[in-house]
This record gives structure tokens, C-alpha cells and sequence, in this order.
């Protein structure tokens, strides 16, 4: 088993500090061509939490690979080439240029088990070649991973996360159909976070959590604002006499520091909390909560309040769930509301969510996406006795057979210099059919920055308010055991509430046909035709054709 260990070490530690190199010091992910695209990608920078990030990711690796008593590793490298025929590469308004683009992206998951650790890290590096547009040519990385480390039996852990994924900087530029598109309006960005914690039980009558969170943002663009944080979180739960009335204390402390060559400024944030709850059965629970905030994200100096209010857990049956509670914030009325409802075949999941947001969740989000979480749950309820492993991988086999992508995002946000008031909804539907399969994703998000600070910022923080709506759906029919066919079709608007109001509409067709070659080996062709409408104006169709193998 030590040799396991070693292998996975050696594997993982050069390809992540290649990793970091490349969102650190690498060259450029979308090099421009013409003066106005490089004007918009603004050239790469390092951000002071650049060498942050590098420590922090590099302690993550070391946690999650050098346990020796690792039960079970899954290494997976894999290699897929893409070619893709475009008429607007630059996706320009006017005078379009046609391109033939290739991508090669070798990559490279790990799943690993241990008694004492977990890791799940999704690597991936792709060089696009233009075959007219030479100095056009770039790669770009790619990684989800989450790791988790038990350093003291039962008491003391240290989680870790590290995503690289292309952002937008600006809600009214182009929206990229393709990673091979070249646009100024879309950057390379890093996010890494490291958290100790402690937990235990204070006999038997209380449960605790201290938690330390450290986390840094940084991206390739100049126009983009780094950020670095730094959280406390300390929480203590527990019961009564009265078996119905739990009760739980809980403290937060929050330091941000956002960077660039526009503004800089560092925002703190304190919220204290008490939660009193009653259980009038196993499918009903209320809660009353009240507390004190303080900040200083609309005013110059702190700024404290008073919060109450109460929350409502529903779970009627194992299929059924419904959590949601609601307080008085400084900024009005912050909620948080969860609903699922899973069928033998399908579901269903709503949120809605109104809090401070200190960047997009396309920057942090490292879960597998929508659609895969959606699978998963359907393909474990369906088979209770199956091990998590073997659910993974049915549903990374049912999203490769149907050709729908693990994430369904569909409206992704954009970078930002400051704190922002985020107003989320977003309904989601799965259903996993004999020959057919479906998604469904609509998102709602309305964003307002939260800063007195007048004076020059970045275009795209102008508007105060920002509305960003969208949705996609995507129906996948089984040709044979062998192949299926994928039609999708997805529209995200941008908008603000402003005289003369700003708006950019990008609305989407997709065909894709998905097939197997052999037993790891797949391929696919397919055709796209995308038109943007308003501040980003283009039009673009394209014809894909990709290769991909396992070993």
C-alpha cells in the first residue's frame, strides 16, 4: 500500500505545481489578436495572494496524498483531440473570421479512499491550435479538486479545494459558445482554500465546531479583481430536557481584501447568532433565530444590527424535502430556501437564495454540476445497497452515453471588485428515461454592488444593478447501446434596471452525436449555431468533431 501512496504522490504533486505554474506565471490563456482584444484581455498579472495560492494548494496535495493507509485509489488519465470548423472565431459583430481550431487536452482524474483521507481531483490541460490564426494559439486549464484529511482521530480535519475555470468579466459582454472562441470578455481564473477544523462532543449533550477557512482569487486579466479571504467560524449545537427543543450558538468573522490596478479595499463582516428549534414530529421542525451583524460593506467604518427571524424544515418522506428560513439583514430581508422531490426516474430541485456574495460560483464551485448531482442521487435512491464508487461511475456513464455535460449551468456570472447582494432562484429537472433523458435549468440572478466608493471602476461594475436570466434544456435519445443523439437549446439575457437600459441576449442551438468506439474509447460530432443580440452582437455556426480515450 506504501507503493500506492508513493505512485499517487508522484503523480499528483507535478501535474498540480504545473498546474499552479501555468494560472500563476504560465503564459497567457487567451492571447489576443487584434489591438482591441488585447485591449480587453488587459494582459496577465499576479495578484498578492498569487504566492498564497501556491502554498495553499501545494499543503492541500501534501494532506490528501501522503496518508499511507490509503484503501483505494482510481487513477483515470484520458486524452481527447477536438477539431473545430467556426466562422467567427473572435466572434465579432462585423466581418467575421472563419477558423479551423484544434484542441488536444490530456487530463487526468484521481478518486482516492483512505482511512483517514479523501481526494477527488479532475485535471485537464488544453492547447488550442488555430490553423489560420497562429498567434491566436493557447491553453488553458482546467481543475476541480476537493481533498479532506483526518489529521486527528475524531477530532481534528483539514479540508481543501482548488478550481481553475474560465470566468466572464463583464454580464454585458460575449457570451462564449466554445473554449476555442477567442474573447476578450472571458479569463483564466484560480481559486484555492485550505480549512482546519475542529469538531467533537462535549459529553453528551453539545456538539462543537472551529472552523478556519483561508481562500484566494486570482485571475489572468488586469480588468479582474483578486480577492483573499479569511474566516472564522465557531459553532456549539445541542439538546434540552425536552427531547422536541434543540438549540445551537454560532459566530462567524469574515476579513476580505480585494485587489487591482483600479481600487483596493478590504471589507469585515461579524454575524452572531442564536437558533432555538422545535419538533413537533420526525416531519416537522420550526425555528426562531435572532442575533447581531456587523460590517462595513455600505459604510465606511462598521455598521451593526439587530437580525431575527425563523426557519421551517418539511420532510414528509425520504423523497421529499423542504428546508427554508428567512432573517432581517441590513440589507432587508435574506432568505435561503431549499426544495427537493425525487421520483423513481426523476427530480426535482428549487432554490432561492438572497445573501452578500463575495465572488461568482462559477469561481468556487468545485461540486461535479447539476446535472451529475441530480443523476446521482436518481441512480442511489434507485439502488440503495450500491457502493458510492460504483454510483459515480454509473452516472459518469449514463452523461457519456447521453452526451449531457455534468454541469448545466446557464447563466454563469461574472467577476467582480467588491461585495455584492445576490438575489439566486434556480429550478432544476432530471429524468432518466429507457431511451430518453432530459434536463431542464432555469436561473434567475440579480446582483448589487454592496461599497460607497464612488470614482472610476471597471466597465462592468457601472451598472448598480445587474439581472442575468437563463435557461437551457437538453433532451438525449438512445440510438443504440452504442450511440445517442443530443439536441440542446439554451438563452441567457443580461440587463439592468438603469434609463436606456444595457442588454445582451445570447440564445443557442445544439446537435450532438455521442457513440463508442470501444470499451474506453468515444466520439462525437456536432453542430452549433449561436446569436448574441445587444451590447455584444455576433453570430456564429460551427461543426465539432472530437476523439476521446480512457486508458
Amino acid at each position: 500500500m506504501a507503493m500506492v501512496t508513493a505512485t499517487v504522490t508522484a503523480m499528483v504533486l507535478p501535474m498540480a505545481l504545473e498546474a499552479i505554474r501555468a494560472a500563476a506565471g504560465g503564459r497567457q490563456a487567451l492571447a489576443p489578436s487584434t489591438p482591441d482584444q488585447a485591449a480587453g484581455n488587459g494582459g496577465r498579472k499576479r495578484h498578492p495572494g498569487a504566492l498564497r495560492s501556491l502554498s495553499l494548494l501545494g499543503l492541500a496535495v501534501l494532506c490528501v496524498t501522503t496518508p499511507a493507509r490509503a484503501e483505494k485509489w482510481q487513477i483515470t488519465p484520458t486524452v481527447a483531440v477536438k477539431e473545430t470548423l467556426t466562422n467567427n472565431v473572435f466572434l465579432a459583430p462585423s466581418n467575421p473570421t472563419s477558423d479551423s481550431v484544434t484542441g488536444i487536452t490530456p487530463a487526468i482524474a484521481i478518486d482516492g479512499t483512505g482511512a483517514r483521507a479523501k481526494l477527488r481531483l479532475n485535471y485537464a490541460i488544453t492547447e488550442q491550435l488555430y490553423a489560420r490564426e497562429t498567434s491566436s494559439n493557447n491553453h488553458q486549464n482546467s481543475l476541480n479538486a476537493v481533498g479532506m484529511v483526518e489529521a486527528i482521530e475524531d477530532f481534528l480535519f483539514v479540508d481543501a479545494t482548488g478550481r481553475i475555470s474560465q470566468q466572464y468579466l463583464s454580464a454585458f459582454g460575449a457570451v462564449s459558445p466554445s473554449d476555442a472562441n477567442v474573447s476578450n470578455n472571458r479569463t483564466e481564473t484560480s481559486n484555492y482554500s485550505l480549512s482546519p477544523y475542529l469538531k467533537g462532543r462535549i459529553d453528551t449533550w453539545a456538539e462543537y465546531l472551529l472552523r478556519y477557512r483561508a481562500t484566494t482569487t486570482s485571475s489572468q486579466s488586469s480588468l479582474a479583481s483578486g480577492v483573499n479571504t479569511s474566516e472564522w467560524t465557531g459553532g456549539l449545537k445541542g439538546t434540552t430536557r425536552l427531547s422536541q427543543v434543540t438549540w445551537a450558538l454560532d459566530a462567524m468573522d469574515t476579513h476580505s481584501e480585494y485587489s487591482n490596478n483600479l481600487n483596493n479595499r478590504t471589507y469585515n463582516a461579524s454575524r452572531y447568532m442564536a437558533t432555538v428549534s422545535y419538533r413537533f414530529n420526525p416531519q416537522i421542525q420550526v425555528s426562531l433565530i435572532g442575533g447581531q451583524e456587523s460590517n462595513d460593506y455600505v459604510s465606511v467604518s462598521q455598521q451593526s444590527n439587530f437580525t431575527r427571524g425563523g426557519g421551517f424544515d418539511w420532510t414528509p418522506d425520504k423523497r421529499t424535502a423542504l428546508h427554508a428560513f428567512a432573517q432581517n439583514r441590513f440589507f432587508g430581508t435574506g432568505y435561503d430556501v431549499n426544495f427537493s422531490h425525487r421520483r423513481p426516474l426523476s427530480q426535482v430541485t428549487f432554490r432561492a437564495k438572497r445573501d452578500v456574495s463575495l465572488q461568482p460560483s462559477g469561481a468556487t464551485n468545485t461540486s461535479q454540476g447539476t446535472n451529475y448531482d441530480a443523476f446521482y442521487s436518481i441512480v442511489s435512491a434507485a439502488n440503495p445497497g450500491m457502493a458510492p464508487d460504483a454510483i459515480a461511475a454509473q452516472v459518469a456513464d449514463i452523461l457519456l452515453q447521453s452526451g449531457v455535460p455534468a454541469d448545466g449551468t446557464v447563466v454563469n456570472g461574472y467577476l467582480t471588485d467588491r461585495p455584492n447582494l445576490q438575489n439566486l432562484m434556480q429550478l432544476t429537472g432530471a429524468l432518466i428515461g429507457v431511451r430518453n433523458t432530459v434536463t431542464f435549468t432555469a436561473t434567475r440572478s440579480e446582483q448589487q454592488n454592496l461599497s460607497v466608493v464612488n470614482g472610476l471602476t471597471d466597465n462592468y461594475a457601472l451598472p448598480n444593478r445587474v439581472l442575468q436570466r437563463g435557461y437551457g434544456i437538453i433532451w438525449s435519445h438512445k440510438l443504440s447501446g452504442l450511440s445517442s443523439l443530443a439536441l440542446s437549446f439554451n438563452q441567457q439575457r443580461s440587463s439592468n434596471f438603469t434609463a436606456n437600459s444595457l442588454e445582451t441576449e445570447t440564445t443557442g442551438g445544439y446537435l450532438l452525436l455521442s457513440t463508442r468506439l470501444g470499451p474506453n474509447t468515444s466520439a462525437n460530432i456536432g453542430a452549433r449555431r449561436v446569436v448574441s443580440s445587444g451590447v455584444s452582437s455576433y453570430t456564429e455556426s460551427a461543426l465539432t468533431g472530437a476523439i476521446s480515450h480512457r486508458f
